[in-house]
């Protein structure tokens, strides 16, 4: 775990909210934890897949005693090895970049990208040897380790110097790790947190998360693009930040490896719109938005520890799960999803036609 920030005060309190809204609701947490042997912590990841499905949950990560086909308190085999590409580049991305910050690099300029690539091609090779690569989906190495140089270079020389993103106090890959309550342990782990001074720009604590995934065609708004991001991991991070040190960050933000500060949007047509990117994205929050987020943490974890794993069938959500192909509940919802009957078109309302058969076209009829 990466020391204590500098300026922080240390943990004296927690959220006020109750650990048990009952005698038995404190029982019932007490006989589990003693049950079970097992000290938790969940983290972002695995309180947004339960909320999303906990039947996901349950069968990507395990779960006490319970058997989904990999053996008791294991995950479920899944039924297909989906091509891990997309992990190996952000994975080594991070690893560049927590080296940069976490060895403070920065601070020796001379041989600095030498000494970067070098840990490049050395988290790159051992990513490709652990990770399954589909390469018809990841493209050849060389493009790959193309997206990783472009996405750790640019961040350092663009976004990084554009938003002063470097103070006596910066740090990569920094767990947070609280308590909502005592039955209910959160963490959460920060790609980047800076300090700066008071009285310089950008002063005081800013946490970020750093994403390399693609933007897409925005179904809202035509022409668009736009990058899936949910504003509630931050808010996460920040609400892990405050329960470690009673103190709220100054602001919260993503960084997109691929958009750079000051590369030009593109629309969807890939065509200059005028406007620059501006390499990050700025996460509003307040104080009541950590409650609620507390407030939901634990009830996600009394759901783990009461075991209700059902299951929550989605289109998006279903879209980026292992288990999709084999969960009955997708299955069904889907086929359910085929018999319902769509809205009829309002443009056809009125419309009439007629059908002319004859022997001309390839089944011997014509349309109008």
């Amino acid at each position: 775990m990466t020391t204590g920030i500098p300026g922080t005060p240390k943990r004296k309190s927690l959220f006020r909210l109750s650990p048990a809204r009952s005698p038995i609701d404190a029982r019932y947490c007490v006989a589990v934890a003693w049950s079970s042997g097992r000290v938790y912590t969940c983290y972002w990841s695995s309180f947004d897949t339960y909320e999303g499905c906990p039947q996901r949950f349950l069968w990507s990560r395990g779960w006490g005693a319970i058997d989904v086909g990999g053996g008791p308190g294991r995950k479920k085999p899944v039924p297909y090895r989906r091509s891990e590409h997309h992990a190996v580049l952000g994975i080594v991305i991070g690893a560049v970049l927590e080296d940069f910050y976490n060895e403070e690099l920065w601070r020796h300029r001379d041989g600095l990208q030498e000494r970067l690539e070098a840990i490049l091609d050395k988290q790159f090779k051992l990513q490709l040897a652990k990770k399954y690569i589909d390469y018809n989906q990841a493209g050849s190495r060389e493009e790959m380790r193309q997206v990783i140089y472009d996405g750790v270079f640019n961040y350092i020389g663009k976004t990084l110097k554009a938003h002063k993103l470097l103070g006596p106090y910066a740090r990569s890959e920094v767990d947070l790790v609280g308590y909502v309550n005592k039955y209910t342990p959160v963490g959460g782990r920060a790609d980047f947190i800076i300090k700066r001074p008071e009285d310089g720009p950008l002063p005081g604590i800013t946490i970020l998360d750093g994403k390399n995934s693609r933007r897409y065609k925005d179904p809202k708004k035509k022409g668009s693009m736009m990058t899936y991001t949910n504003p509630d991991q931050l808010r996460w991070y920040a609400m892990c930040f405050y329960l470690a040190y009673q103190q709220l960050p100054d602001r919260l933000g993503f960084v997109y490896f691929r958009y750079p500060h000051g590369d030009p949007v593109l629309d969807a047509d890939g065509k200059e719109t005028g406007e620059t990117e501006t390499g990050v994205d700025w996460v509003d929050f307040t104080k009541e938005d950590l409650k609620g987020l507390a407030a939901r943490a634990v009830e996600v974890r009394k759901g783990m520890d009461r075991e209700k794993f059902p299951a929550n069938p989605s289109p998006t959500g279903c879209k980026f799960c292992d288990y999709e192909s084999v969960c009955p509940e997708r299955t069904a919802q889907k086929a359910a999803n085929r018999r319902t009957p769509k809205k009829p078109l309002d443009e056809l309302d009125g419309a009439e036609g007629f059908v002319r058969l004859g022997w001309g076209g390839a089944f011997g009829s014509k349309s109008e």
